[in-house]
């Protein structure tokens, strides 16, 4: 199996995305396996090159043929690991709190500017982005702490149909935004995420995001999605790498 990441899907700007790489993985490892796995802990071991085919393996047994108890699902590019997925315990704490769409929509004027942008390219959040293009999702903050801004499916889709990786890329860079991304730009390392109710494209939904702790280079983070009226569509839960974005950048282009 391979799974081949869209020059499009980019976070920084030679690599995947790291919620829809890491959707993308999940929704693998799902669809091998007919159990019910709930959420999934996807942790990115390196950044995942685009329009490259990428080597998916999933385990679902053990090399004498029984069942493993939580299948795992392995991404690689010539022999590098990079992504593994599994099955994750369930939630313990709760998610970023909804907050109104009038509320969301009212942390775009104070989102990040397209001049100051760490990653401006990236798929989810870029500034760089042309409406269509990109999600363009503005994750500015609230009063009360963390991030909100609002997404609506159909807005980017262009027919497609709404998969687990869209999903995890919203639920990805709101998070991100809870950080000083700007004074210290941070990569993905480990998103757990779940899907609970599948939003209606047409749709506006809430994504919120919420710092937990950071020590160090790590920075630990938490989102949700709701619908309109405040049911919960999905959440995710993350752990955060600062990085230099200049040098970043300059290791992807070789």
């Amino acid at each position: 199996m391979y799974i081949t990441i869209p020059a499009r899907y980019c976070g920084p700007s030679s690599s995947g995305n790291g919620g829809w790489s890491a959707g993308s993985l999940a929704q693998a490892l799902r669809a091998a396996t007919s159990a019910d796995l709930g959420p999934i802990t996807v942790r990115l071991s390196a950044p995942p090159p685009l329009e490259t085919p990428l080597d998916v393996v999933v385990d679902v047994r053990t090399d004498d043929g029984a069942d493993l108890d939580t299948p795992i699902a392995t991404m690689a590019h010539d022999g590098t690991t990079v992504a593994t997925a599994a099955s994750a315990p369930p939630w313990t704490a709760a998610p970023p709190p909804f907050v109104t769409p009038e509320v969301a929509a009212a942390t775009a004027d104070r989102y990040v500017g397209p001049d100051r942008h760490p990653f401006p390219h990236c798929f989810v959040c870029g500034t760089g982005r042309e409406p269509g293009d990109g999600m363009r999702l503005t994750p500015g903050p609230l009063s009360t702490g963390g991030t909100a801004c609002l997404w609506r499916p159909a807005d980017t889709l262009a027919g497609d149909p709404l998969t687990e990786p869209w999903i995890w890329a919203a639920l990805d860079c709101p998070s991100g935004w809870t950080s000083d991304l700007l004074g210290r730009p941070l990569v993905l390392g480990t998103i757990t995420a779940e899907v609970l109710r599948w939003p209606e494209p047409e749709h506006t939904t809430v994504v919120t995001g919420r710092l937990e702790a950071t020590e160090g280079r790590r920075s630990w983070t938490s989102s949700a999605l709701w619908s309109a009226d405040g049911e919960l569509l999905a959440r995710a839960e993350q752990i955060w790498f600062a990085v230099d974005a200049a040098t970043f950048n300059a290791i992807l282009a070789g």
